[in-house]
């Protein structure tokens, strides 16, 4: 028995992070976009897609390191991917799963670029507590494209946005993903995206439930 690894294990607290109200969840909206429609039930969250999108932000309490997290739920359909290699590109940039973390940081909404900012942008913002800025939202992505996989980019859209492809579906259906960092992950909230407006998709995902593991 790897004792070392053992011992590690045992000093990781698991956090639940409610799906079961959405009561402490912020559902933001982009600009020009269609939003989900997310319903919660004793059962888990419903996030319905119809050519929409929509992030889903859970703020932590304090700043969290984590080193890892659990999700479980069903994908009841997918996006709309004609060519699974041009996932990610404009037209095709839509992902079944995005679970991204908010990471502090340097980088502070003042002066003319708050002026300009979206609406979910200040909103991010003013999560952020005592004046402290953002990093970056670090998302681990379920992919269509098995060429993805183990890859990361950052997203062209903002450079926000930092993404790793850390496994891939092919059909509908439940799914269960364990899924550990290579390094820690200071976070200070969780972000849920699942979208279908760039490819014009329906679908529902449903998620009964999501664990981080912590420090």
């Amino acid at each position: 028995m790897n004792w070392t690894k053992s011992f590690q294990s045992f000093l990781l607290a698991s956090i639940v992070i409610p799906t079961n109200s959405l009561k402490d969840w912020k559902t933001e909206k982009f600009s020009s976009v269609p939003k989900n429609e997310t319903t919660a039930s004793p059962n888990g969250l419903l996030i319905q897609v119809k050519s929409s999108a929509g992030p889903l932000i859970f703020p932590l309490k304090s700043k969290i390191k984590i080193v890892g997290f659990k999700i479980r739920g069903e994908f009841q359909g997918l996006p709309k991917i004609s060519n699974p290699s041009l996932q990610g590109e404009k037209g095709s940039d839509d992902y079944p799963l995005r679970l991204g973390f908010v990471i502090p940081g340097e980088k502070k909404l003042s002066g003319f670029k708050k002026m300009i900012a979206a609406r979910w942008v200040k909103n991010l913002y003013e999560q952020v507590k005592d004046g402290t800025g953002i990093d970056s939202i670090h998302f681990f992505n379920v992919t269509q494209n098995h060429q993805q996989v183990g890859k990361t980019r950052t997203h062209p859209a903002s450079e926000l946005f930092q993404e790793e492809f850390f496994a891939e579906v092919k059909h509908s259906g439940p799914f269960a993903y364990d899924f550990q960092f290579e390094k820690p992950i200071e976070a200070i909230a969780v972000w849920l995206s699942i979208d279908g407006d760039d490819t014009k998709s329906t679908f529902d995902v449903f998620i009964s439930n999501l664990e981080l593991q912590s420090q």
